[in-house]
């Protein structure tokens, strides 16, 4: 067994350890052979930990999709509990969608010194759809 596919081995069992740090250096150090479940699962270990920006790292390192799902339940928990600066990191890189923004936007202005947040927010992420242009009806005139 070649030494990069040895320390991916060594990897995957830091990995069921829970030694993070460690398995990410050695699948960094590797990724060319680094199996797409290993960046998956790698992932949502970091996830849990709510290391956010290595997800988003790792995700890229491995060409692997973000857990989107995982993303937006875990914002969904962060707003639960008024955490509404977490809830937006998540909400944005998980892609949410137009009822989660609403809830965002509700909690927002429930807090003082949110305004300006809570504009920028339904200006960014809820801004009515642009209606199609109404043209005026045309007037015809007949013609001797």
């Amino acid at each position: 067994m070649p030494a990069s596919e040895s320390e991916v081995v060594v990897g995957r069992r830091y990995l069921e350890r829970g030694f993070l740090d460690a398995a990410v250096k050695l699948f960094a150090r590797n990724a060319e052979v680094v199996l797409t479940v290993d960046w998956n699962r790698l992932a949502e270990r970091l996830l849990e930990r709510k290391r956010i920006a290595d997800v988003v790292r790792i995700c890229e390192l491995g060409n692997v999709p973000l857990p989107r799902e995982r993303m937006l339940a875990a914002g969904d928990v962060y707003l639960k509990r008024k955490d509404v600066d977490a809830a937006l990191r998540l909400y944005e890189l998980g892609a949410a969608d137009r009822d989660r923004w609403t809830g965002l936007v509700d909690v927002l202005t429930a807090l003082p010194d949110r305004e300006r947040q809570a504009v920028e927010i339904v200006e960014r992420h809820l801004a009515p759809e642009p209606k199609p242009e109404e043209t005026a009806p045309r007037h015809i005139k007949a013609v001797k």
